[in-house]
């Protein structure tokens, strides 16, 4: 019986997150205080399009409805050394996860200087 347990979880390490717009949305405050919001929106097939696939069975046998995200503190990490806004790393405070998207909420671990605000201050940056 646990044999199967943990055979049943080793297929999970294929999981592929599913295709997204994905975005950082950073925020710096009057104080000088850097928070940011990665937010990814599914990316969902039209139903009604002439090629859309047959859909993937959901629950147990299927991903399509596995709830959370994987990895997401390296993709977090991976994304801030890319864009450079948390250069001194980050906290997270927060995760939402819905039928349509994912987005985490986080604070970076230093203050902005003048180059960030001038830098960051034009809105989300597309990743």
């Amino acid at each position: 019986m646990l044999i199967a347990g943990l055979t049943a979880c080793g297929g999970m390490s294929s999981y592929v997150a599913p295709p997204a717009n994905e975005r950082l949305v950073p925020d710096i405050t009057a104080e000088g205080t850097k928070f940011f919001v990665l937010q990814r929106d599914y990316l969902r097939p039209d139903p009604y399009a002439a090629d859309a696939t047959p859909a993937r069975p959901r629950g147990r046998g299927g991903d399509e409805l596995i709830m959370g995200e994987r990895n997401i503190e390296q993709r977090l990490t991976l994304i801030m050394e890319r864009t450079g806004y948390c250069r001194e790393g980050f906290f997270e405070l927060y995760r939402e996860q819905t039928l349509t998207g994912f987005s985490v909420r986080g604070e970076c671990r230093e203050t902005a200087s003048d180059a960030d605000r001038a830098r960051f201050s034009s809105g989300p940056i597309p990743l």
